[in-house]
This record gives structure tokens, C-alpha cells and sequence, in this order.
């Protein structure tokens, strides 16, 4: 036989499957689940080295007011768009370990290995074969792009929403094959948790129909019904979330401008898929995408093709398994990717720890593409080695690389460094490091990137603070008020601008011109304790 031949001409392939059968035969013995989190412990374990940094970790918990308060304050306050759940999660690592980052970094971790199980466990239910369902939760767990959510204190949101969709979906599933009224009730607890945790899970009602149209169920009004308990559930959590209908975009600078329209959703959507299939340059922070219309629709086409391709290659195949055929699983993998990652199409700039969960409808049909060559190679011996060592390969090369990725997120500086190495123009990074570099005492360095942020980013108040707290604190106080002074002039309806002028002109010695700015600080909040205590101050001996 060809196949046999080429395995004896080969001696490496014999090795390896000699090796590779030594293996399965001790891995066996390993429960799936264990020895998935044990592969990717093994390549994220770094995450518990790394502190907070000054990327949302301040506003989620350094400095977070809910946190200090009673259960109900936590219950109640959410930055940006409403999520509880995750804050009360911050809320009791903080009761019990205060502000030392390894608890937070050890139950993001346990999350991220809770995910990967889960992947694993609705994979499993929607009918993939074991094979197929591991490969696709390893991936899951071993992606370069998922070490943001998992590496970051304040990437909780994503492994929170993400574990209790995947739970809302197993439990739903189950209801499906067995209508038991306590698998919907589950589902539905854990859909609401989910949506707690994170507003863009308001998709997966839509997830659920897929999921039922992929299982070979009719769609008809009963099918449609049933998703109606999931609706009736989202509304008021969502007029919770803002009391707008601008959801996702409540108290981020992040925007959307709806005259892009469908091209900047379009842009969006190759972006995510690039970083998926090619998981390079990977940041914290990303510029806007910039693709042409025509670059934007030739990856498009370039991505239904391969899709297709692989659909036309599997069909026989496939449809002689008596599950799902291709057709069906390129539909849910895409339709599940889609359908999910649509809110994050809205946002801009866009972020690796959006892709998340949608990315396992991508990694779902890696597993079964995988898994159809292994079986198609059934008379070619040689193949097979030859596939096992690729596989193992890419995901090895993916593990280093996410190893890799998780000393950028060490502290502040690393994470603003790796950024600026893929993106040297990011004004906001420059912005980053000088705060970083000046907490660190490095005056020279953080006020370079200070001047450097506003050459690219003349219009940035905030750096023209920041600047002026740098030179304040260096004495430099003619320079803090002309830098205060300016920000003032880009946002005057900001109160603590006027606090900071007010402070610089006090420690120069103009207590008059002080008082001015408490006053105009205490017309724009007139509640703003700071203000009020330092103009008291002012009148005495000191100031804050």
C-alpha cells in the first residue's frame, strides 16, 4: 500500500506513532477536562506573577469607591455600562485580600480554566465528537488572544460572561432533548447571571435558535416561543444597564458613528478574524482598523472560500456520520462567531477581549476540520503522524506565544511598552507610560512622553493635566498653571481642572487667584469635597 510504504521510508512517522500511542494510552487515563487545564496552566501559570495596571484596573478596583462601601454600593455601581455581578466579584476579593493582586490574577485564572471546560462541555452537547470538542477547548484556552482577559485584572467581564453563556446554553440543550422544566430554569439563572456580568450577552436568545436549527429542530412559532422567557429577562436588565439604549458605550470614550455604517462593521469583523487566524501584533490597545473597501471584501470572500472550500471537501463524508453534516457546521460555527461578537462590532477601537467567547464558533470548526483529516487519511500511515505533529505543533507555537503575552501585562510600564513597540503613533499609550514612568519617579521620561502624546494628539486634555500635575510636583509651577490652563480650555466643564490650577496657584503663593478656581471647581460640583477643603485651606496654612 502507498500509505504504508511512505510510513517505512519515513522512520520519524513510525517514531511518532509509536510515541503518540504511548501516550494516548497513559493520557486515557487522564479525565479530558483535567488534562486540558493542566495544558493550560501550563502556559498561563505566568499571570499570577503580574500586579494591577493603569488600564481600567484603577476605575474597576484601586480606586473603585463601591468597593469600600457596603455590599449594596457594589451592587449598585458599575463603571461604564452596568455590570454587578463582576463588581461584586471585585467586591469580595477585597473584603478578603485588600489590594494584593495575586487573588485577583488567581480567580481570573481559575475562570479562564473554567471556560476551557466549558467550551469542552457545550461542545460536547451540541454533539461534537470528544476529539473534536477537546481540540477546539484547547484552542480555546492556548489562543495569544485570550491572554488579555485572563492576564488582566479588569478583563473579568469577559470570563464571567463567557462561563455563564456557555452554561445558559448547555442547560438549554439539555431542556431541548429532555423538556425537564429545571434544565430551562438553570439556563435561564444562568443567562441572567451572564447578562450581570456583562450586557453584550443579550445575544445568545439568538444563539439558542442557532443552536436549536443546528440540533435539526423545525423553526416554527414554538421555537420561537420558547426563546421568549430569555427576552422577557434581558429588557429590564438591559434598562438597568443604562436606562438608554446606548448599552455598550455608557461611560467609555469608545464610539461608533453609525455614518460608517456597515463598513466599519465590516472592518471590525476582518480585524477579529485576522487576529484569530493569525494572532500577531497583538496589543492592549489598538488604533482604529484601517482597511480599504476592497481589502475589507477580499478578505471577506477570501474567508467564505476557505469556509467553502472545506465544506465542498467534507460533505461526503460528513453527511454518512448521521450528525450534523458540513453544511450545518460551517453555518453555526460562522452564525455563532457572528452572532455573538456582533455587539463588539460596535465599538471602536476594538480589543482582543471581545473575541472571547465568540471565538469558540471559529475554534469549533478547527477541531472538526481537524478531525476530518485524521479520519480521511484512514489508509495513509503516514499522514496521520505528519497531521498529529502539525497539530501538536500549532498549538505548542500558540502556548509559547501566549506565555509569551502574559509578561505584557506585568505592570503598567510592560503593558505600555508592548504597545508602543507594535504601535509607536498610539497617543494614548504615550499618555500611559508618562503616567506610569512618573509614578515610577521618572520625571524625564514620563514628561517625554507627555510632549510626545500631545505632538501626536494636540487636543488631549488629559495629557495637559497630567503634565501640569508633573510640573507641579517638580515645583515648576508657571508651567503646571500654563498646562492646566490649557486643559481647562479644551474642557472647562471638568471641576477638578480648576482644583488642580486652583492647588498650583496656592503653592506659588497667589492665594487669590487659588480661591478663584476653588469657587469655579465648587460651581461645577458643588459637593466637590477636595474643592471645598482647600479653598478652607487656602485661608490658612495649607492645602491638599
Amino acid at each position: 500500500m502507498p500509505g504504508k510504504r511512505a510510513a517505512e521510508n519515513y522512520p520519524v512517522f513510525q517514531n511518532v506513532s509509536r510515541l503518540w500511542a504511548r501516550a494516548g494510552s497513559v493520557l486515557e487515563k487522564v479525565p479530558l477536562p483535567v488534562l486540558l487545564c493542566l495544558l493550560v496552566f501550563a502556559f498561563f501559570f505566568p499571570v499570577l506573577q503580574n500586579g494591577f495596571v493603569d488600564w481600567d484596573d484603577v476605575q474597576y478596583v484601586l480606586s473603585n469607591p463601591a468597593l469600600r462601601g457596603s455590599w449594596l454600593d457594589a451592587l449598585g455601581f458599575s463603571p461604564g455600562y452596568y455590570h454587578p455581578l463582576t463588581t461584586l466579584t471585585y467586591k469580595a476579593e477585597f473584603v478578603l485580600f485588600g489590594l494584593r493582586p495575586f487573588p485577583y490574577h488567581l480567580t481570573n485564572l481559575v475562570l479562564h480554566l473554567l471556560n476551557c471546560v466549558s467550551a469542552f462541555c457545550l461542545l460536547s452537547a451540541l454533539g461534537a465528537r470528544r476529539g473534536s470538542a477537546f481540540l477546539a477547548a484547547l484552542l480555546f484556552g492556548l489562543h495569544p488572544a485570550h491572554v488579555e482577559p485572563a492576564a488582566w485584572v479588569s478583563g473579568r467581564k469577559e470570563l464571567l460572561w463567557g462561563f455563564f453563556s456557555a452554561w445558559t446554553l448547555i442547560y438549554y440543550l439539555r431542556f431541548a432533548k429532555t423538556r425537564l422544566k429545571k434544565p430551562l430554569i438553570l439556563s435561564l439563572a444562568f443567562f441572567i447571571l451572564a447578562v450581570l456580568s456583562k450586557p453584550f450577552a443579550v445575544m445568545l436568545p439568538l444563539v439558542l435558535l442557532l443552536a436549536d436549527l443546528y440540533r435539526g429542530r423545525t423553526l416554527n412559532f414554538r421555537l420561537l416561543l420558547e426563546k421568549t422567557p430569555y427576552l422577557a429577562a434581558a429588557a429590564p436588565l438591559l434598562t438597568l444597564s443604562t436606562g438608554t439604549s446606548n448599552f455598550l458605550l455608557k461611560g467609555g470614550e469608545a464610539a461608533f458613528s453609525l455614518s460608517s455604517g456597515a463598513a466599519a462593521i465590516a472592518r471590525n469583523a476582518v480585524f477579529y478574524v485576522q487576529k484569530l487566524l493569525l494572532p500577531v501584533n497583538l496589543s492592549a490597545l489598538y488604533p482604529a482598523p484601517e482597511f480599504s473597501a476592497a481589502a475589507v471584501l477580499a478578505c471577506l470572500l477570501a474567508l467564505t472560500a476557505l469556509l467553502a472550500g472545506c465544506g465542498l471537501a467534507k460533505a461526503r463524508g460528513a453527511e454518512k456520520s448521521g450528525g450534523p453534516g458540513c453544511g450545518k457546521k460551517i453555518f453555526f460555527g460562522l452564525g455563532f462567531f457572528l452572532i455573538t461578537v456582533f455587539p463588539a462590532l460596535l465599538v471602536s477601537p476594538p480589543a482582543d477581549r471581545y473575541i472571547y467567547f465568540p471565538a469558540l464558533g471559529l475554534f469549533f470548526l478547527y477541531g472538526e476540520f481537524v478531525l476530518w483529516l485524521y479520519g480521511a487519511a484512514d489508509g495513509a500511515r503516514a499522514f496521520r503522524p505528519a497531521l498529529i505533529l502539525a497539530v501538536s505543533g500549532h498549538l505548542f507555537i500558540l502556548g509559547l506565544a501566549s506565555a509569551q503575552r502574559t509578561y505584557a501585562w506585568r505592570d503598567s510600564l510592560a503593558m505600555w511598552n508592548a504597545v508602543l513597540e507594535k504601535y509607536p503613533r498610539e497617543y494614548v499609550a504615550y499618555y500611559g507610560r508618562g503616567n506610569a514612568r512618573g509614578a515610577a519617579g521618572e520625571y524625564d521620561g514620563a514628561l517625554r512622553d507627555f510632549d510626545r502624546c500631545l505632538e501626536l494628539a494636540p487636543g488631549y486634555w488629559k495629557a495637559f493635566n497630567n503634565r501640569g500635575r508633573l510640573f507641579a510636583d517638580a515645583k515648576e509651577y508657571d508651567r503646571a498653571i500654563a498646562d492646566y490652563g490649557s486643559a481647562i480650555s479644551l474642557n472647562p466643564a471638568e471641576a477638578r481642572l480648576y482644583l488642580n490650577r486652583g492647588n498650583a496657584y496656592f503653592l506659588k503663593g497667589d492665594r487669590g487667584r487659588a480661591a478663584e478656581d476653588y469657587d469655579r471647581a465648587l460651581a461645577i460640583a458643588p459637593g466637590f469635597a477636595p474643592a471645598l477643603e482647600n479653598k478652607r485651606r487656602a485661608a490658612g496654612s495649607g492645602v491638599n
